[in-house]
C-alpha cells in the first residue's frame, strides 16, 4: 500500500540547496521559450499592428468628425446667433442663419426669446468672430459634399480624396447629439 503524501513528514526530506537545478527547471524551461521575457514578443510584429490600428482610427476620425464638430458648432451658434440679435448685428445674425446650422423654426423660437445674452461674449468681435468661424465651418462642410476640390482647406482635401471622391460621404449632423432649442 502506498503511503500517502499526507503521512511523510517533510522535515524528514532533504532540502535541496537554494540554486538548486531541481528548483529552478521550471523557470530555465519557461526563458528557453521565444515568447519568454529574456527574448521579448516581436517587436516588428507589435509595431505594424500598433500602426495598422492608429492608422484605423484615424480613417474613423476623420469620416466622423462632422457630427460631432456640427453638435458643438451649433451650439455655439446659439450663443452667437442670441448675442447678434439682439444687440443690433442682425445682419451678421442672418448669415449665420443662412447657413443652414439653425432651420428656420429655430430662428423663429431664438427671435422670440429674452434675456441679457450680451452676458455670452466680452465685446462685439468677438461674438462675430465666432459667427464666422461657424459661417467657415458650415462653408467646408457644404464644399465637401458638393465636390469643389479648389475651395477646400487641406483637412478637407485629405477627406474628399479618401471618402467622397469614391461616393462614400460622411454624415454631416447626428440629431441625436445635436442641442436642441425649444419654445419657452
Amino acid at each position: 500500500m502506498a503511503s500517502s503524501i499526507f503521512d511523510k513528514d517533510p522535515s524528514k526530506q532533504p532540502v535541496p540547496p537554494a540554486f538548486a537545478r531541481e528548483r529552478i527547471e521550471k523557470e530555465i524551461a519557461h526563458l528557453k521559450k521565444p515568447q519568454s521575457t529574456r527574448y521579448g514578443p516581436n517587436v516588428r510584429n507589435t509595431y505594424g499592428i500598433f500602426t495598422s490600428c492608429l492608422i484605423l482610427f484615424a480613417f474613423i476620425g476623420l469620416y466622423v468628425m462632422d457630427p460631432f464638430f456640427y453638435s458643438w458648432y451649433k451650439d455655439e451658434a446659439i450663443q452667437a446667433y442670441l448675442y447678434l440679435h439682439n444687440c443690433d448685428s442682425d445682419q451678421k445674425a442672418q448669415a449665420l442663419a443662412a447657413t443652414g446650422i439653425l432651420n428656420q423654426e429655430e430662428v423663429q423660437i431664438l427671435n422670440h426669446r429674452t434675456g441679457s445674452f450680451l452676458d455670452y461674449y466680452a465685446s462685439h468681435q468677438d461674438a462675430e468672430k465666432t459667427a464666422d468661424s461657424i459661417v467657415s465651418f458650415m462653408n467646408g462642410l457644404s464644399q465637401l459634399r458638393t465636390g469643389s476640390y479648389d475651395d477646400l482647406d487641406f483637412l478637407g482635401k485629405i477627406r474628399y480624396n479618401l471618402f467622397c471622391r469614391w461616393g462614400i460621404i460622411p454624415p454631416r449632423e447626428w440629431p441625436v447629439i445635436n442641442p436642441v432649442i425649444k419654445d419657452e
